[in-house]
């Protein structure tokens, strides 16, 4: 009774003493205080919703090999858990729902596959995939909670995988003829879907391809073929139906491209990044105008202009993988896990609305639910107080922005 007194003479006085002319509060990029650092490189990350999360994280192995890594988090990256750690360099993860998803391996065909029911608490080894097999998993789309594809390997063979029944069975296809090697892959329904990669598995003297199947994968076109050598194409996102994006890992002294469609994927148009080559791989667009490149090259470059010139975004380091849940929140893995999002957005939902709020309150006066300071102290003082409520209720009603973004 008493908090609850103390919650009402609160919202009582930020009524009487505040208001202001109404702002918005942008999300940005930040590196995620409390998250898993690799020795090698965090290779994918795959949220199943704004708090539920997984990535993947390969190591350099002692003294040779590799440790790859299973991190999850259920607090939108606040805080992590190691799930599993493998021998295996593991590059590729999707899940269905919070339950049952998939990680793939690029090295060990042997164990290319491993499988979770339990949200990953435990992980299977996938032992039924027929020939003709690939040889390493660099890519997974999970289309439903039913069909998953993936792809691989990044220097052949070029194979692509599928379940339609929830990973009980598995059908194998091989692409040989139309390429030499596949990276990634997605699929906007269960039959219609792109892979990339390139048309040799000596991908430094090949050139980049982009296949599509309207047919679950019984046949296959070529919608991009590359005229430069030494490109391999390495990630794909559709920002909408219609519009997508690929990015090229260039291997040759010349410019760095990558490709973009308006059409669904009908046709691929290649856009000017560098005028110099730079090994890109992460791409990710929240809007036609906004997005982000980033790759072995090192350094994350961002654009305001819809690609027409390029600067360096001031965070991520050798990003393999962006994730969007939507067009004010995603994730990024490179060194580390990064979050792009605004402060004062406590579910995660892209929005400012009173839940945010609650969730505010919940946490400064009664001490429950996800309170890491993180993400509730808005005015980067070190603590929760009800100082951050007031910025809270300050950016949900009143759409004032926050002057601190911790």
């Amino acid at each position: 009774m008493r908090n609850t007194a103390k919650i009402s003479l609160f919202f009582s006085l930020w009524l009487a003493v505040f208001a202001g002319p109404a702002r918005s509060q942008s999300p940005r990029w930040r590196t995620l205080p409390n998250a898993p650092v690799s020795t090698g490189r965090m290779e994918d990350l795959f949220f199943i919703n704004p708090s539920v999360g997984w990535v993947l994280s390969t190591n350099y192995g002692d003294p040779s090999g590799w440790l790859g890594e299973i991190w999850k988090t259920t607090d939108g990256g606040a805080t992590w858990a190691l799930q599993l750690t493998l021998d295996q360099y593991l590059r590729s993860v999707g899940f269905a729902d919070t339950l049952t998803g998939w990680v793939g391996t690029v090295f060990n065909p042997d164990s290319l596959l491993y499988q979770t029911t339990d949200g990953g608490a435990s992980w299977s080894l996938v032992e039924n995939i027929p020939e003709p097999r690939p040889q390493g998993i660099c890519g997974i789309s999970v289309v439903n909670d039913s069909v998953m594809y993936a792809s691989g390997r990044y220097f052949g063979p070029a194979r692509v995988i599928k379940t339609t029944d929830r990973g009980t069975s598995w059908t194998s296809m091989d692409l040989s003829a139309h390429a030499g090697a596949l990276v990634d892959c997605y699929f906007k329904s269960p039959d219609s879907g792109f892979v990339v990669g390139s048309n040799n598995s000596d991908y430094e003297n090949g050139y980049g391809r982009v296949l599509f199947t309207s047919d679950g994968g019984s046949t296959w076109t070529t919608r991009y073929a590359g005229s430069r050598l030494g490109e391999l194409s390495w990630k794909i996102q559709f920002l909408t139906g219609t519009t997508g994006y690929v990015s090229i890992e260039k291997f040759s002294e010349e410019s760095t491209y990558y490709l973009k469609t308006t059409d669904g994927g009908a046709t691929w148009s290649e856009q000017l990044f560098l005028n110099t080559p730079y090994e890109v791989q992460g791409i990710g667009f929240a809007s036609d105008s906004l997005g982000w490149l980033g790759g072995w090259g090192g350094d994350t470059y961002e654009t305001t202009d819809a690609g027409a010139s390029w600067h360096l975004a001031g965070f991520g380091y050798i990003i393999n993988r962006f994730r969007f849940l939507n067009d004010k929140l995603a994730y990024a893995v490179g060194e580390t896990v990064y979050k792009y999002w605004a402060p004062g957005d406590e579910n995660g939902d892209g929005s400012f609305t009173a839940s945010d709020v609650v969730l505010m309150l919940n946490c400064v006066f009664l001490a429950t639910g996800n309170c890491a300071l993180f993400f509730t102290d808005l005015n980067c003082d070190g603590a929760l107080s009800p100082a951050d409520v007031v910025l809270e209720l300050n950016l949900v009603f009143l759409g004032i922005s926050l002057t601190c973004t911790p």
